[in-house]
């Protein structure tokens, strides 16, 4: 009988050390853990006003509901909440369903930009384009309602800490 408490007291001093190793390597990895990049969204109406001076003034505020044909501005802000630079960060999106993107309202853009028009199962360099109905054999651009997912590569590295933003527009249909 105290042989087999022995055992298994020895069985449980192994478990036991073998628990902390492996709560210990987990700590240092977590520890260790390097860039974490999280990416937030903010989307906004834009509204103009007239300052006392007479400028024309546009300001931003968050939309609570969307109406056909209101132009919503998408601002994306990738955000390196890790330990570690982040090397290469992309930043992906779809454009939402409903909306068609407003081609020239890209901005904050200092990173490649590449679409997608097949649901982000194939990419291309922004503009897009597609073969052209009267010649197939010669591309044209993408019609806007085309675009189905946007990607950015942003351009060397993102620091701990650190965040860009990058926005587009779309229209509600």
């Amino acid at each position: 009988m105290l042989d087999r408490f022995d055992r298994m007291i020895r069985w449980f001093v192994v478990m036991l050390v073998l628990v902390t190793v492996v709560s210990t390597l987990l700590a240092s990895h977590a520890r260790a853990a390097g860039p974490l990049v999280f990416i937030e969204i903010q989307v906004e109406s834009e509204r103009a006003r007239i300052a006392e001076d007479g400028r024309r003034l546009i300001e931003r505020e968050p939309v609570r509901e969307a109406r056909p044909g209101q132009v919503l501005v998408y601002t994306l802000k990738a955000v390196n909440q890790g330990d570690g630079p982040a090397l290469d960060a992309r930043i992906e999106d779809p454009v939402p369903v409903g909306t068609v993107l407003l081609l020239d309202s890209l901005d904050g853009v200092s990173a490649p930009t590449e679409a997608s028009l097949d649901g982000g199962r194939t990419w291309q360099s922004f503009p897009a384009l597609v073969d052209g109905e009267d010649e197939p054999t010669r591309p044209v651009p993408a019609p806007p309602e085309a675009y189905t997912h946007l990607r950015w590569v942003l351009d060397g590295s993102l620091g701990p800490g650190e965040s860009r933003d990058i926005s587009f527009k779309v229209r509600v249909q």
